[in-house]
């Protein structure tokens, strides 16, 4: 089969043949029809520092993605071929204290197809049926990206949103899905920053009714004036950038919650007591997605009409020409970058 592989030890991708895999016990083989470029993917291109500490080639790239299945080993009785699905890419050990008490998506013996084993950037892949989830309606182009959406259903979700301000820091692909989440749940008016100009247009496409633009304006100013001079009750931080993290706490009101899913390149100085303890607030840390209650509730709002992704969709290449994907990312000016497989 053909598939994108990082090769060696050095920058760059090729595309080439591999051997199709054959599922084992508990697994299925999905023929992948969509799949997401993510940032990660980028990381691994480039060969930075985090991919070299982390990554042993040659391995498939890529985590995001959906399609068929075709195949199942022995013991999988509740999936079936011709099954349209998307899967869980993180997968876990099921035996540690965090897997066992309902926070597996903080499992520390946690391997990720395309990072630690071979990914969804080839025609074929073969998952555990654990981590498979069936898309019931929902088209592959859209399951192959539930994986971010998740990340930002994760982060949305787990502040109290009906009736609530949200600010949405970083509007990124994760961030405007986060603009759209959380409109779809109910938040009375959801504010976004970016210093891109056109991911803050994408960002109002996405629902936004207040958008800054932090090159030119004053963020926290502009957040307090949209919302009676009180602050945000929920911000949503998806930039890791340290001058957003600080924006985020100085919006965020009183006794309000900050969740946190940027990562910052390296640490960032924090005045605790002021930023933290003297507001009151509450810092809520985000990692992948809960398994497997986040995905459900994903499928629900894709599933019933209430969240559509796919403004956020905006550029989609075959699988050989995945360098033209990267030069997308790059650009600062796509949003959700898709592979089409077949």
């Amino acid at each position: 089969m053909q598939a994108i592989v990082k090769a060696e030890r050095a920058p760059g991708l090729v595309v080439k043949s591999v051997p199709k895999p054959s599922p084992g016990a508990g697994e299925v083989l999905i023929a992948v029809r969509h799949a997401g470029v993510c940032g990660t993917d980028l990381h691994i291109a480039d060969w930075d520092p985090w991919a070299q500490s982390r990554m042993h080639p040659p391995v498939v790239i890529g985590h995001e993605f959906a399609g068929e299945i075709v195949a199942v080993g022995d013991g999988v009785a509740e999936l079936k071929t011709g099954r349209l699905v998307t899967a869980e890419g993180h997968i876990v050990c099921g035996h540690c204290l965090q897997c066992r008490t309902g926070n597996s998506h903080i499992c520390r013996n946690t391997r990720i197809i395309g990072v630690d084993r071979d990914g969804a950037f080839a025609e074929y892949i073969v998952m555990p049926a654990t981590n498979v989830l069936c898309l019931d309606g929902i088209p592959t182009e859209v399951g192959a990206i539930m994986d971010p959406m998740g990340n930002a259903f994760h982060t949305v979700l787990s502040g109290d949103i009906p009736g609530s301000n949200v600010f949405v820091v970083g509007c990124g692909p994760i961030g405007c899905f986060a603009v759209g989440i959380a409109r779809a749940a109910g938040a009375a008016k959801v504010i976004a920053s970016d210093i891109n100009p056109k991911r803050l247009a994408l960002a109002r496409t996405m629902g936004a009714q207040v958008t800054i633009d932090a090159t030119k304006q004053d963020v926290v100013r502009q957040v307090l004036e949209a919302t009676g001079n009180e602050g945000a009750d929920v911000v949503c931080e998806m930039s890791g950038v340290p001058s957003a993290l600080h924006q985020a706490f100085a919006s965020v009101r009183m006794g309000g919650r900050v969740q946190l899913l940027g990562l910052p390149k390296g640490e960032v100085p924090v005045d605790i007591a002021n930023e933290i303890i003297f507001k009151g607030i509450t810092i809520y840390g985000v990692i992948g997605r809960k398994m497997y209650e986040t995905w459900h509730q994903m499928r629900r709002f894709l599933s019933s009409g209430m969240f559509d992704p796919r403004p956020v969709m905006t550029h989609q290449f075959p699988l050989a020409k995945i360098d033209e994907a990267l030069v997308a990312i790059r650009s600062g000016d796509a949003g959700k970058v898709i592979l089409e497989i077949a």
